[in-house]
């Protein structure tokens, strides 16, 4: 989250009127992330997030939209969206789509534990299971065929290094759409800042945010996706490695829900190595093409560059996790 279109309040307050939120009594940019323009916004009734849509195609907003409320619907503690009166959600702001949607409590965990791994775990799983009725389709726009695409387009910028490992990685993976391991709706960017926990229960409940990633595609990218930022060995930095421990704890705490078939436990090792150049290949776009925000914070593509090459050379280790 991030702002690339600024926002006044008074003109916060006119796209907010029609849902019946209450005046505005606090407005912030959020500086987090780098997709959308981001702010939080405090009501005399509530607390809520106001998101301009910089990207994504008005088209594909139903899809995200719907998906949020679907699992909200559904028990998965998520935001969810807000509509006004005659049913619509988004809605126009500064000539650009946008949304309001709940705005959760608690914070983020910058170093987990195994118990916040194995709850992101089974909170994944639930939402790979309660996803599995929605009606609505998305293609996985950061696939195959864009791993493809994008890394052209970077090719020219790239240094030796980067462009070798690129190419090399794309030829390993160049069946990776038929591995044929079971599908289904995933969230596509459940890292550590896109998860809130609200301990003001009992229990330790991980809330998720920011679906804008989510589509149809094979649920083990999603677990590696998730994996390779909650199992990291924060104290090996900036070396990349693995926390064994909080690696045991998310993979049961998935498996407790929904089970790993033998096809995805061989798979592992590949998903865990595509999951890595997917998030590279994002993270050398904004290096290599920045975009003008106010608020983005830069993302360390050499670190997910170490995190790829500690998963080619450690793929006999990466089996042995999953069979656990």
């Amino acid at each position: 989250m991030s702002v690339f279109t600024p926002v006044t309040v008074d003109e916060a307050r006119a796209f907010i009127l029609p849902y019946g939120t209450g005046d505005i009594i606090d407005f912030q940019n959020i500086a987090a992330g780098v997709e959308n323009s981001n702010f939080f916004v405090t009501t005399t009734l509530g607390r809520y997030v106001l998101t301009i849509f910089e990207k994504i195609p008005r088209q594909d907003l139903n899809f995200y939209m719907g998906l949020m409320s679907h699992l909200h619907g559904h028990g998965v503690p998520c935001a969810a969206p807000l509509a006004i009166k005659t049913g619509e959600v988004i809605r126009i702001l500064k000539d650009k789509p946008a949304a309001l949607v709940t705005r959760l409590s608690g914070g983020d965990i910058a170093h987990p534990v195994p118990k916040d791994c194995h709850a992101v775990g089974a909170a994944l799983a639930r939402v790979h299971q309660a996803a599995g009725n929605f009606v609505l389709k998305m293609p996985n726009w950061r696939g195959l065929s864009w791993w493809r695409s994008y890394t052209k387009e970077l090719l020219p910028l790239l240094l030796p290094r980067e462009r070798e490992l690129l190419e090399s990685e794309l030829a390993f993976h160049n069946k990776f759409d038929d591995l044929n391991l079971p599908r289904g709706i995933i969230h596509g960017d459940l890292f550590r800042d896109n998860i809130l926990w609200d301990d003001h229960v009992d229990a330790h409940v991980p809330q998720m945010i920011d679906f804008y990633f989510a589509c149809e595609e094979q649920l083990l990218l999603d677990v590696a996706i998730t994996f390779n930022d909650w199992c990291l060995d924060f104290s090996a930095y900036p070396e990349a490695k693995i926390n064994e421990a909080n690696a045991m704890a998310l993979l049961n705490g998935y498996a407790n829900v929904r089970s790993f078939i033998h096809e995805e436990r061989a798979a592992w090792p590949q998903v865990l190595r595509a999951a890595a150049m997917r998030s590279w290949l994002g993270r050398l776009g904004y290096h290599y093409f920045p975009r003008d925000s106010e608020l983005t914070h830069p993302k360390d593509h050499p670190f997910s560059e170490r995190l790829l090459n500690f998963h080619i050379a450690h793929q006999h280790e990466n089996r042995a996790q999953i069979c656990k």
